[in-house]
């Protein structure tokens, strides 16, 4: 499929070059994409910030700021259901 631009106001057709040249950009996002997606999900499942505090707060109080405690069991959990490729 041919891809255009704008050229002084022009829509004009990629060159040969201009379409290879984009079709590397395109996979290397695509593969950037890939390899950093988990932290996007990761990102997206954590708890807000002052939720985290709260739990850390209440491990520490309850003195279960340990791997079983709250907050460590939640950022587990986040981190397994999302892992690193």
């Amino acid at each position: 499929m041919t891809r255009y631009h704008l050229i002084n106001g022009n829509r004009v057709a990629f060159t040969a070059e201009e379409e290879t040249a984009r079709d590397a950009e395109e996979a290397a996002v695509a593969t950037e994409k890939a390899a950093n997606g988990y932290k996007v999900k990761r990102r997206e499942s954590y708890n807000s910030l002052p939720e985290q505090l709260d739990m850390l707060y209440k491990d520490i109080v309850a003195g279960t700021l340990t791997t079983s405690g709250t907050w460590a069991t939640h950022i587990k959990n986040v981190k397994d259901a999302n892992p690193k490729p």
